[in-house]
């Protein structure tokens, strides 16, 4: 039952972000009737969504029926380290209507997200501003990590970083932030550029950075000597995958490197984290997550030679590979 009902928790996470309850949170505890205030809400309703939520940990009830955020509940804050608020906001709207399509998917193999929304879902971002934002900035949220995002992989002697789909460039920034030496470029579709462009500069890599728009799908941009894509191929069936790498294959030189950021489910894995993303792949984009075998096959098409996978234990889903 409790997977069953997974649905409702969901929505009510997704509410609790779009009102900004825990952000009014932060100072302090506060009744249901002062968040209902603040927030132009029904106090009833509101007090009962969070009744339901402290039932799992995410507030707190203390005496008075005022609420308070726990450490659960802490990610739910927007604009802190840790926060999950965009995803959430990604989950809880298209996400969440994609899978209510998710049985056709099983017996047609068509793509729920194509078929709920009349496009695929990086078309639709284009078209929709608000929905673009709140995806890169899920990803950027996604992308916090204990160690450097491409810890394990030593980059002295490179000079240019090429990321491939990097979005607003939480990655890259990153990577620039910790190697001074290296310039990098930053690639993705048009409809991200002013974010990145606002990202960048915020992160002060700006100035070794240069942006250039464009579709993978149509070639990739020369002049690197590291190419990175993270969790960019899940998102793609094998001829859409095998596609962008290949054009990636043509710009990598003799002794540059692609390095992937992707999750390596480890064979007859029955993770529940593992086992879930692959699910998203499928309902979203049509793609899927992938065995360390799957991922050699899939590189060794592409020109490629899987040479270590992971590059260290400490950042298990940091592939490296060669042209062969």
């Amino acid at each position: 039952m409790r997977l069953l009902v997974g649905y409702r928790i969901t929505q009510v996470l997704y509410a609790m972000v779009r009102l900004g309850i825990a952000d009014r949170l932060a100072a302090g505890p506060k009744s249901a009737a002062e968040l209902a205030r603040e927030a132009s809400v029904d106090p009833d309703r509101l007090f009962r969504a969070m009744r339901a939520l402290a039932a799992h940990g995410v507030f707190a009830i203390e005496s008075g029926g005022r609420f308070r955020l726990t450490p659960i509940g802490e990610p739910l804050r927007s604009e802190v380290p840790g926060s999950l608020a965009n995803m959430i906001r990604f989950h809880g709207e298209e996400g969440y209507r994609a899978f209510g399509d998710l049985l056709d998917t099983i017996v047609t193999g068509e793509t729920a997200f194509d078929r709920v929304f009349g496009m695929g879902h990086f078309d639709y971002l284009g078209l929709h501003p608000e929905a673009s934002a709140t995806f890169h900035r899920a990803m950027a949220e996604s992308r916090s990590e204990a160690f450097p995002p491409l810890h394990g992989f030593d980059l002295r002697g490179h000079k240019v970083v090429v990321d491939v789909g990097g979005g607003v460039g939480a990655l890259l920034a990153a990577v620039l932030l910790e190697h001074r030496h290296l310039r990098g470029v930053l690639f993705d579709l048009p409809s991200v550029a002013d974010a990145a462009r606002a990202y960048l500069r915020s992160k002060g890599v700006a100035d070794r950075c240069e942006l250039r728009t464009g579709s993978a799908f149509d070639s990739c941009p020369p002049g690197g000597d590291v190419y990175v894509m993270a969790r960019v191929l899940h998102d793609w069936p094998e001829e859409k995958a095998l596609q962008i790498l290949r054009n990636c294959r043509t710009v990598v030189p003799t002794g540059g490197v692609l390095l992937l950021k992707e999750l390596i489910v480890p064979e007859g894995s029955l993770s529940v984290d593992a086992l879930g993303r692959d699910l998203m792949m499928m309902g979203m984009n049509g793609g899927r997550e992938r065995t360390e075998n799957e991922w050699r096959a899939l590189l060794d098409r592409a020109g490629f030679e899987l040479t270590r996978a992971p590059v260290s234990p400490e950042n298990p889903d940091l592939l490296e590979a060669r042209p062969k």
